[in-house]
């Protein structure tokens, strides 16, 4: 989908205090020496007592409606995304973070897409913001915190070491410092079963009293047939291609003709395949490096990428940026933007 006149007009982030470095938790043997150099990883940040989820995402959100200049009864939407547990069971996190933020009487809905969450909330705002004359601007916020005994950052998952953080960004129909240009999304239903794994169905969260185990999950699901693996890893790969392939198409461009690129924090050895081997992407210019000190945040890995490199201050009018990721379900979403002119704010 090629965009008109959808804007980005604000962004936001924050990142808990405390930190645990890999060589920490290698050394208290919370996790494996040997994945700590294959994934690359440096550092994870740590919420503590008072940085739910929601209070990160509603933290994110008011500097990103702050710094969009668009005051609160100009808000038709919220959408909140967040992979894990937000703070509470049973319960509506993207109305707090609407209440804690903009408050008013629109829309406030919560996406749960796993680690595309950011990204989905991104194409679903801006068809909002686009739909509707009488909505000027839309508000996605993310946020994720992976804590035990439901949860272990270092062990749950493999290729990829989960860190807390949250992100927000403000979409508008009037203004901003840069152009939502195009977006793709595509969905493959059939990997749904790659996290569900071959358990019975349970009748409420942490049913087990152990943590989740996403790698015996896939285990299962993959080794259901000869090819089960190889098969998966490719198709991946396909829709990932595919995704970028056709943004930039949308966009009038090529990869070659991406000026910066932000994908989720994941272990370097499927970055390197996913991303820089397949596409020719050079690692200066992301922000990869900056990220393996934050670890894989979980649905707000894209927008608080975004929100880094535009803070930097290495962007320039015209540059374009594209941004990519993938969430369980399965569904892959890419985005290009250009820059209008460094906000002010940076």
């Amino acid at each position: 989908m090629r965009w008109n006149d959808i804007y980005i007009s604000g962004l936001g982030k924050y990142l808990p205090g405390a930190v645990m470095t890999a060589e920490q938790a290698v050394a208290e043997g919370l996790y494996d020496a040997t994945e700590n150099i294959a994934n690359g990883i440096r550092a994870v940040r740590i919420a503590g007592p008072g940085e739910a989820p929601v209070e990160m995402a509603a933290a994110a959100a008011r500097q990103a409606v702050a710094r969009s200049g668009h005051r609160p009864e100009e808000f038709g939407l919220v959408l909140h995304a967040g992979l894990g547990h937000q703070g509470q069971d049973y319960w509506t996190p993207a109305s707090y973070v609407q209440d804690h933020t903009v408050g008013g009487e629109g829309a406030a809905i919560e996406i749960r897409q796993g680690s595309n969450g950011g990204l989905a909330g991104l194409e679903l705002a801006a068809s909002y913001v686009a739909a509707r004359p009488d909505v000027t601007a839309a508000l996605v916020s993310t946020a994720d915190s992976f804590h035990l005994p439901y949860f272990d950052r270092w062990k749950t998952d493999v290729q990829l070491v989960y860190g807390d953080g949250a992100g927000a960004v403000v979409l508008s129909s009037r203004t901003g410092f840069a152009r939502l240009v195009a977006t793709v999304s595509i969905g493959d239903g059939s990997f749904e079963p790659l996290y569900r794994g071959s358990d019975a169905w349970t009748p409420h969260p942490f049913a087990s009293g152990k943590p989740i185990d996403l790698r015996a999950r896939k285990r299962d699901h993959l080794l259901r047939t000869e090819d089960g693996y190889e098969g998966a890893v490719a198709r991946m790969g396909r829709h990932m291609y595919e995704v970028i392939e056709r943004v930039v198409a949308e966009a009038a461009t090529t990869v070659g003709g991406i000026d910066w690129f932000v994908h989720a924090n994941l272990g370097q050895t499927i970055a390197q395949w996913a991303f820089y081997d397949q596409f020719g992407i050079d690692r200066a210019r992301t922000v990869y490096d900056w990220g393996r000190d934050l670890g894989h945040m979980g649905a707000g890995d894209q927008l608080i990428g975004f929100t880094h490199l535009v803070e930097s201050g290495r962007l320039s009018p015209g540059d374009l940026v594209l941004t990519a990721g993938a969430g369980i379900g399965f569904m892959w979403t890419a985005a290009v933007l250009e820059i209008i002119e460094p906000p002010h704010w940076t």
